[in-house]
């Protein structure tokens, strides 16, 4: 195992937590300790108090991983004991490495853990002893501390901008008066309310309480029962400038906001639910940018996520955050534009935020940089604290963010509208059942299996093999696991041409925890069966077929892959069903000669054709205009420089490179200062590649997989494809052949010879059309189902 520093720590932890995979604490382990111990002997040292057991290795390991051990265990919480081990992790690791040996976010936590678990006095100890803490995370753990004690209250108070609250209880929440401001533009503050409780009254105080006197709220009641009516009347006779509005049934938060929005008479209008505190200024902070700068749209601003008895500690979630219902937003302009929230239960108020600023563009939309302006209440039944921990969000919030981001990036290009209507018709992206508050079982004929926010060659090609099923009349959904071979910090949508097909209703995108049944399961990525999620899988097959993208072990031995009878194992467990697998292509055949079930036949390569290629009569002139694609480089620290290698033996070319799918700074790659780089998401393979003559294949030597799809589309756009001869029994007359050393020779004489490179160009196209054809792959997909499951 390779560890990169602190980048592979952060990544690896967020990670973990968002995948809940109890093998990742074993993979962060070992790049911990190495070969001097195992994440059983860590915990036992860890349980015992045996600080020795780590002071005697500490020099041969690295404590900071030791504690990102620690740090996945304390946010997943899979196991009864992981909140006590994490404890014990971080105190071993502190008393034997020192406080230093801690990052701030590990002091943090271990700090916010002990408050949560241990009690204040322990908390209030580790305070004092860690001093990397932040100071937005420090305050809120020292105002926690002082709790019932002198001094609380102006603590508190500090969190927040002046007058701060008072109160010992969330709904005894009151400020010193402030001045009211008059104005003339009047400020719609629209409260919806579901079963309400005494959060109602708070909520519509704390409103009218506000320093912007030309108010008027509005309370939008979603069908609550008659039981709830006193609460209601209670509310609504708080004040002259109050309006109850009645849903005529129950429909969900965002389409009681949308009735209020229409029945708003403000020019601006905002949004306050129904258990949650407005500072007293934030009306007027928010709508003073609006009415001084006619540009912009809407405004924003932070809040306090606390419990009923004011706490505002969350173990590893930071409690001042950005606030989703806090947005104030210049009504007529925006209705006009964008039109409503999205017509869901949950998790709109985010999407309608980002589709303002896709549709008037982000500068138009101000976030105030200032202290929290609104307090939010995490009860015990919140929806916070049950959908959304550190890095880890509901998988159905998940796949809602990617579908609307991507819709986002083609309203911002005004490749698509923005507006939607009030009642959530004409859906222009789909969103899932649990959002939609409807629960149904699916079936589908194939489910694909595949780490989908980047674009390897797995998934460029799987991209085609989609449309194919779909073409044919197969119900086809996706499903997403991440790859440890692509840790990200962030998290990250699908990669947009994947989404594109969701988005567009080819594919449907399932979650591991969602009722499906197929009759045909293939996980197309095997490498994404190494460490999976510790979640019970709703997903059942009746067939499951591993394809093998890769070689489980590099040649050299240097790089374990994965562990087929372990991906088999987790294919039992997660899908029920008895996978066999498919190679790729005969390299890696041969590597799986001890894997028992393998298919007598490769899986049929598909590659739909791109359209119109122009015939290529030769050469450009001028320097020869040579390239490559790095998609499959960026698993393996050493893979980009050997794939370039070539490049360099080929002096005074124009050499072109297309740079491996991954954020930008996370992957590094040896690109000369002469040369062409481009980032995937500047440019797309098929441009790219009408950009070369000569597209060279010379990938790492120990590598044994023979299938590239960069080179395959290279061949089909009509590139003179280069690669060494061992590949021939793959591509066929799609590509010439010859070592390292003599690609320069050969560049040189298909470019003296324009009827040369004119034929090979012409023969490399009619060679993938023939031998690569997605029929192909569909009547191989269609003799493995064992019945079609479609639900019409």
């Amino acid at each position: 195992m390779t560890a990169a520093g602190s980048r592979f720590r952060l990544a690896l932890t967020a990670t973990a937590a968002r995948n809940r995979s109890l093998d990742a604490r074993e993979l962060m382990a070992r790049a911990a300790l190495g070969p001097h111990g195992t994440l059983e002997q860590l915990l036992h040292a860890a349980r015992t108090g045996d600080r020795r057991w780590l002071r005697r290795i500490r020099r041969r390991v690295d404590p900071a991983l030791v504690a990102a051990v620690a740090h996945i265990m304390g946010l997943q919480e899979l196991r009864p004991t992981d909140r006590d081990d994490a404890i014990a992790l971080f105190e071993l690791v502190r008393r034997a490495c020192g406080a230093r040996a801690l990052s701030p976010a590990n002091q943090t936590l271990h700090a916010q853990l002990a408050l949560a678990h241990q009690g204040p006095e322990r908390a209030r100890k580790l305070l004092r002893r860690y001093l990397k803490i932040a100071e937005p995370a420090r305050a809120g753990l020292s105002a926690d501390l002082l709790v019932g004690r002198r001094g609380w209250a102006a603590a508190f108070q500090a969190l927040m901008p002046a007058p701060g609250p008072t109160g010992a209880l969330f709904d005894d929440l009151s400020t010193a008066p402030v001045e009211r401001v008059e104005g003339a533009h009047r400020v719609s503050v629209i409260v919806t309310a579901y079963r309400p409780d005494r959060g109602l009254i708070t909520a519509v105080r704390s409103i009218l309480a506000q320093s912007w006197a030309n108010t008027e709220v509005i309370i939008v009641d979603d069908a609550s029962p008659p039981e709830f009516e006193p609460v209601l009347r209670e509310a609504v006779a708080l004040g002259e400038r109050i309006t109850l509005i009645r849903m005529p049934e129950n429909a969900g938060t965002y389409a009681a906001r949308n009735a209020g929005l229409d029945a708003a008479g403000g020019e601006f209008a905002t949004f306050q639910d129904s258990d949650d505190w407005s500072h007293p200024r934030r009306i007027e902070l928010q709508v003073r940018p609006l009415i001084e700068d006619r540009r912009l749209v809407a405004t924003t601003s932070d809040g306090l996520a606390v419990t009923d008895e004011l706490m505002c500690t969350r173990p590893g979630v930071r409690s001042g955050r950005f606030n989703p219902s806090s947005l104030l937003l210049r009504r007529g302009t925006v209705l006009r534009t964008v039109g409503y929230f999205d017509r869901l239960r949950k998790a709109a108020d985010s999407e309608y935020i980002g589709r303002i600023q896709a549709a008037f563009g982000a500068g138009r939309v101000r976030h105030l940089d200032s202290l929290p302006l609104a307090l939010i209440r995490l009860s015990a039944g919140s929806l916070s604290r049950a959908e959304i921990r550190a890095h880890w969000m509901h998988p159905a919030r998940t796949a809602y963010m990617s579908a609307y981001q991507r819709h986002h990036q083609l309203i911002a290009q005004r490749r698509a509208s923005a507006y939607r209507p009030a009642d959530g018709s004409d859906r222009a992206f789909p969103a899932p059942d649990h959002l939609l508050g409807t629960v149904r079982e699916s079936a589908y004929d194939v489910v694909m299996v595949a780490d989908w926010r980047f674009l390897e060659s797995p998934q460029r090609t799987a991209l085609d093999e989609l449309r194919a099923l779909h073409a044919a009349g197969f119900r086809v959904a996706v499903l997403q696991l991440d790859s440890y071979r692509a840790i990200q910090l962030r998290r990250l949508p699908l990669a947009a041409p994947v989404q594109d097909l969701v988005n567009g209703g080819v594919v449907d995108r399932i979650a591991l925890t969602d009722p499906v049944t197929a009759a045909l399961l293939v996980v197309r990525q095997a490498g994404v069966l190494t460490f999976a999620a510790a979640t019970d899988s709703g997903v059942r097959a009746e067939r499951a077929l591993i394809v093998a993208d890769r070689a489980p072990v590099r040649a050299d031995g240097s790089d374990h892959r994965y562990d087929p009878p372990a991906c088999a194992e987790v294919v039992r467990e997660l899908f029920g069903a008895e996978p066999s697998w498919v190679p790729q292509d005969p390299g890696v055949r041969a590597a799986l000669r001890s894997v028992a079930d393998v298919a007598a036949e490769d899986l049929p390569l598909a590659l739909a054709p791109g359209g119109w290629v122009a015939d290529r009569t030769g050469a450009s002139a001028g320097s020869a205009i040579v390239g490559t694609d790095l998609c499959d480089a960026a698993n393996w620290p050493s893979d980009a420089a050997d794939s370039l290698a070539v490049c360099r033996r080929v002096p005074g070319a124009d050499v072109r490179v297309r740079l491996p799918d991954r954020p930008a700074g996370t992957c590094d790659v040896p690109v000369e200062p002469t040369w062409l780089g481009y980032q995937t998401g500047d440019l797309e393979s098929r441009p790219f590649l009408h950009q070369l003559d000569f597209y060279l294949h010379f990938p790492p030597r120990e590598q044994a997989e023979w299938y590239s799809r960069p080179a395959l589309e290279a061949a089909a756009a009509g590139c003179v494809v280069v690669m060494p001869v061992r590949y021939r029994g793959l591509y066929g007359d799609a590509a010439v052949y010859c070592t390292r050393s003599e690609v320069d020779a050969l560049i040189a004489r298909y470019r003296a010879d324009p009827a040369l490179f004119a034929a090979q160009s012409r023969r490399a196209r009619q060679v993938v059309a023939a031998a690569h054809d997605p029929g192909q792959f569909v009547a191989r997909i269609a003799a493995l189902l064992p019945a079609l499951l479609t639900i019409p």
